[in-house]
């Protein structure tokens, strides 16, 4: 029996437009609330020790994991054509907060480790001396501004790329776990090894798909610097529709094809 065929990212994104028809201030609300609780949260990592905050940071970004339970419920109702509300968005800590607590603190800690290397160089560099603005006298030169300025912008560009190597490092460590939070909603009664399981499972060979995906957004991403980020408020929506499709898309066609091969 023929495979179901999977559809396009030019589908899927099409599908995303129409659907966020009508909703644009939920979803607006639901990429701000918790950006805004994670931002004030932040306010808790005030100790001057590196590892004491890399600690209260892993506690309290998986206990700030808990609303990405809620985000994907609005995100897949609105996908579904579903009546959402803000309220879902705090649906994690209502139905089955260990579950949740448990996938967010593994996610957490691969996203915390791999960004250990980019942590150690952004402490050496606020500790650097020669990064330290030279005075400005009547007798420095042209050249020795230039020197320094060689010097920052060297070590920063370092810094950057290494950001960026630790970032792509977590984002493909994390990407079978993707459909986690959505398993989760779907199979309420599982618990988070078989939702990790499982998520892999369903990952199996639609991996390149997700990056090629993520990458079609780049253009409207790089279009949003002209507009100094604010078209983001629609682009993040706009991408999270797009991947409730992608995961409904894999669960429409894994279910078909158990369906045909009963036959």
């Amino acid at each position: 029996m023929e495979q179901s065929h999977y559809k396009s990212n030019a589908e899927l994104k099409y599908l995303a437009r129409t659907q966020m028809s009508g909703h644009f201030g939920l979803l607006i609300g639901t990429m701000l609330i918790p950006f805004l609780i994670s931002f004030f949260c932040s306010g808790f990592l005030l100790s001057q020790n590196y590892l004491v905050n890399f600690v209260i940071g892993i506690f309290l970004q998986t206990f700030l994991s808990v609303l990405q339970v809620g985000a994907t419920l609005i995100y897949l109702k609105t996908a579904c054509n579903m009546p959402a509300q803000i309220g879902d968005l705090f649906d994690g800590f209502r139905n089955n907060l260990p579950v949740a607590l448990k996938i967010g603190l593994l996610l957490t800690i691969i996203s915390s480790v791999c960004m250990i290397p980019s942590d150690i160089m952004s402490i050496r560099i606020l500790n650097s001396p020669a990064l330290s603005i030279p005075e400005i006298t009547e007798t420095t030169t042209l050249n020795e501004m230039m020197e320094f300025y060689a010097v920052f912008y060297s070590i920063m560009g370092t810094y950057y790329l290494l950001t960026l190597v630790c970032i792509l490092v977590s984002f493909f460590l994390q990407l079978v776990f993707i459909p986690a939070y959505y398993l989760m909603l779907d199979f309420p009664e599982w618990d988070a090894m078989k939702i990790l399981t499982k998520s892999m499972e369903v990952m199996r060979g639609n991996k390149l798909r997700y990056v090629l995906l993520q990458i079609s957004f780049l253009p409207l991403m790089l279009l949003s610097l002209f507009t100094c980020g604010l078209t983001m408020i629609w682009v993040i929506p706009y991408m999270r529709i797009t991947n409730a499709n992608f995961y409904l898309d894999i669960m429409a066609v894994k279910n078909k094809n158990m369906n045909n091969s009963s036959y």
